[in-house]
């Protein structure tokens, strides 16, 4: 009911007060009865057109409209997943996460301790960046991230941009990839999430799998703290089928043990209603041991790896009026790799390797809104980064200074979206001791666009251009009888057109979503590796690649009745990726190694009050694991399907959740990187309780 309410003033106010009201009346009478049309339930009702109050009724009134999401309305090819897909599409960790998203190549070494890194549209796990909490990853010795080092469990979304990142108010960093991978965790509660909450989580499965996970969360209007830790061991001795040309034997995984632990605190302090303050530390420790490849009967291995990592980082967020912002970033990081290889072959029956990492970081980003709908940001970013080693290398102890500049403008209005963004970026290079690399300074471009193509619906085209370069690593560039000081950036230009399309047709689909994207990469300078005799490779700036694809992602939501509901997702990728850089060379217009023609996933969940289903399968297509594309590197295709099954019981203040997954339902044997066979069947079940 709302009301409105006149005071009647005297002597010449009153004849204009009563015009007033009589206009009111009319006014409303006329929105009351056009309204019933459409809403059937509008009643409006005045006992007297003097009296003091004019009452109206609105009965039941709803309002819907469509809310376009960031995937349709994005200038850049953009996918998310966040933790309710995770749940109900029966995402079991981080690696079927992106196996799930179009466009991304997964190399896994196999099993729960095996590496895991992404690359996306052919371009390399190197020119991918890994942004954790805002913040960019790095790893200055392979440039490459290992995804199992993040738990799915603490994470709140992922999202993936292939090209120039949408948004302009962040870090110069982030715009300085191919594509750009946001891992964004539960560690901070929502502002509306106020109290205390506990999650105590226990995960059992196959190959003497166990993983406690806790995590304990507080905030109130001004503080909030979060915690979680987790716990991973396996032996990971799961079988596999050996096929040595007629013979065909049933083997297991040796030397596969894993233990993993990490911990993680955060906080925020949020001073005024415009301004925060946020920390994070970060520690992981992984000690596992290597199977390695294998090659016929030969089992035996003795390597082993271990892994650690801290960080500790600041971040503020602030407004200074309603149309400046400002947000800075302080960061260390610290990590450690040790290899061990026990094998008589070495001086004194061990190799040892010992690399140390640091890295300290800084960044500024300043926003300013002129006018409605126009943004302008300008970024800034400093890093020093380091390695040092036990072994012999070219350089002694190498390090370089990071200087990044960017300055992005963006435009939008109900059809239309511009981006214009240059990034500038100076990289120093050092070392204590013996020649350092070259020094660079690079001028990088981009610019995408979106625009709406009929008015009050959400059907878009799309197009995007951008130009950038990653440096080579302290391995391509340092490491003994193998790294080459003299190396060129490697350098992109990426291009792609898309359409996105997304609609509530009906009651019966309240949901519908689907987009489309083909694109072209060209790479030049790309840095490979040549032998210069039977002992000692280099590498070398050798190569063009030109790589040309589409990209299709499809979501659907079905309502069948009340409580159940079916959901249906689904991605496919084309990759074509040659190298160009000689007619007269073996792998001319061959296709790259380990990058599949043909990719994609399925998934189906009926969500009901009984016991939620979900049935997935992701496939590749045949790969090689060389560019001269010969029969003997050839890795057959494979479709991996599995299930999940899910219910959550409510209690007055708290839940507990339980989900059983079974994994590559047909024992399918499979790999991803050659010699490196992946699990067969499995399962995992989880219970969690969370107050």
């Amino acid at each position: 009911m709302s009301e409105y309410n006149n005071n009647r003033g005297a002597g010449n106010n009153s004849f204009s007060s009563r015009m007033r009201k009589h206009f009111l009346f009319l006014a409303l009478g006329y929105l009351s009865v056009s309204s019933a049309q459409k809403v059937g339930d509008i009643s409006f009702q005045s006992r007297d057109l003097d009296s003091d109050t004019v009452v109206v009724t609105l009965k039941n009134i709803e309002v819907t409209a469509q809310k376009e999401s960031k995937e349709t309305k994005s200038t850049t090819p953009y996918q998310e997943i966040d933790a309710g897909k995770i749940k109900e599409a029966g995402i079991t960790d981080i690696s079927d996460a992106m196996r799930r998203l179009a466009g991304v190549n997964l190399r896994d070494y196999g099993g729960a301790g095996g590496i895991k890194t992404v690359s996306v549209r052919g371009l390399g796990a190197a020119h991918t960046a890994v942004i954790y909490d805002g913040v960019t990853l790095s790893d200055c010795q392979t440039g490459e991230i290992d995804l199992s080092r993040y738990s799915l469990d603490n994470v709140r979304s992922i999202n993936l941009y292939s090209g120039e990142n949408d948004d302009i108010f962040i870090p110069a960093r982030a715009a300085a990839s191919s594509a750009s991978l946001y891992i964004n965790s539960f560690s901070l509660p929502g502002a509306f999430d106020s109290g205390s909450h506990l999650k105590a989580q226990m995960r059992f499965g196959s190959f003497g799998y166990y993983n406690p996970f806790a995590r304990f969360d507080y905030s109130d209007e001004k503080i909030s703290l979060s915690a979680n830790g987790e716990y991973i061991h396996t032996r990971n001795n799961y079988p596999f089928t050996l096929v040595n040309g007629g013979y065909v034997t049933r083997e297991k995984r040796e030397n596969s043990q894993m233990n993993s632990w990490k911990g993680e605190m955060n906080m925020r302090w949020k001073f005024s209603s415009v301004s925060s303050l946020g920390g994070k530390i970060y520690y992981y420790d992984n000690s596992r041991n290597l199977p390695g490849p294998v090659i016929y009967y030969v089992k035996e291995s003795h390597e082993h790896l271990r892994d650690r990592n801290f960080f500790g980082q600041l971040n503020y967020r602030g407004k200074f009026s309603s149309k400046v912002s400002l947000s800075a970033i302080s960061k260390f990081n610290w990590s450690s790799t040790r290899y061990q290889d026990k094998d008589g072959q070495y001086t004194g029956g061990v190799l040892d390797n010992r690399y140390y990492q640091k890295e300290v970081y800084t960044s500024a980003c300043l926003l300013i809104i002129p006018s409605r709908g126009f943004l302008l940001d300008y970024s800034v970013d400093w890093a020093w980064n380091s390695l040092v080693s036990n072994s012999t290398k070219k350089a002694s102890d190498p390090y370089r200074h990071s200087i990044l500049q960017s300055i992005a403008a963006k435009y939008s209005n109900e059809r239309l979206s511009f981006l214009l963004r240059g990034l500038y970026s100076v990289y120093l290079n050092g070392a204590k001791t013996g020649e350092a690399g070259r020094n660079e300074n690079r001028f990088s471009p981009a610019v995408s666009i979106s625009y709406r193509l009929i008015p009050e619906h959400s059907f878009f085209i799309r197009g995007s251009y951008k130009n950038i370069f990653r440096m080579p690593t302290f391995n391509e560039a340092y490491f003994d009888n193998y790294g080459s000081i003299n190396l060129s950036p490697e350098t992109t230009d990426q291009f792609n057109v898309g359409l996105t399309f997304e609609r509530n047709p009906a009651s019966w689909l309240p949901e519908f979503q689907i987009s489309c994207d083909g694109y072209i990469n060209l790479v030049k300078n790309k840095i490979v590796a040549l032998p210069y005799n039977m002992f000692l490779w280099t590498m070398s700036n050798m190569g063009k690649v030109r790589v040309f694809g589409a990209d299709l992602n499809l979501t659907a939501t079905f309502s069948l009745n009340s409580g159940n509901r079916l959901l249906l997702g689904g991605s496919y990728s084309y990759q074509r990726a040659q190298p160009r850089t000689n007619p007269n060379q073996y792998d001319w217009m061959k296709q790259v190694a380990y990058t599949p023609l043909n990719s994609g996933s399925i998934s189906l969940s009926w969500l009901n009050p009984w016991v939620d289903v979900a049935v997935h399968t992701v496939g590749t297509g045949s790969r090689y694991t060389t560019n001269n594309n010969i029969a003997e590197t050839r890795l057959p295709g494979y479709f991996d399907f599995g299930t999940s099954l899910s219910h959550k019981f409510e209690f007055k203040s708290c839940s507990l959740d339980c989900r059983f997954d079974l994994l590559n339902i047909f024992d399918k044997q499979y790999e991803i990187v050659a010699r490196y066979p992946m699990p067969g069947r499995s399962w995992k079940l989880t219970i969690a309780f969370q107050y």
